[in-house]
């Protein structure tokens, strides 16, 4: 017996989540970040300011990769960090202007990735297609 794999959901799904990964990396590249810094950049985008723990719940990254990530962004003058006054060992970060400017910038990276991505579908189809995933996700 032959699986025809183009027939597996799944393999249809597995081979859309690769090319939309590349494209995405290919994308955050040309902006000089990657995903986690993308991530939590999202998290801090309209916020004053976040404890590292508010974004990892947000990004939905572990404790260690979001002081990885908050460390190697506040390197680079994107975030800024500080003690909370309130809790002696929680640091909260915010943007700075560098990486508010960055995270706008992100919002248009974005946007031409979910055009490339899915230049084929309708703003219809697009929106069928993100509630059937959810469906999935959530099953």
């Amino acid at each position: 017996m032959s699986l025809d794999l183009a027939s597996m959901p799944t393999w249809v799904l597995n081979s859309a989540a690769v090319r939309s990964h590349q494209i995405l990396q290919a994308g955050l590249a040309t902006a000089g970040v990657n995903g986690y810094e993308f991530r939590c950049l999202s998290a801090l985008t309209g916020a004053d300011q976040l404890s590292q723990t508010d974004i990892g719940a947000a990004a939905a990254l572990d404790p260690r990769d979001v002081t990885h990530t908050v460390r190697a962004l506040e390197s680079r003058g994107l975030v800024s960090r500080s003690k909370d006054p309130k809790h002696g060992r929680r640091q909260l970060v915010s943007l700075t202007p560098q990486g508010q400017r960055i995270a706008e910038h992100l919002t248009d990276v974005m946007e031409g990735v979910q055009n490339t991505v899915f230049r084929k579908l309708s703003p219809d189809a697009r929106a069928t297609l993100v509630e059937l995933l959810e469906h999935v996700g959530r099953a």
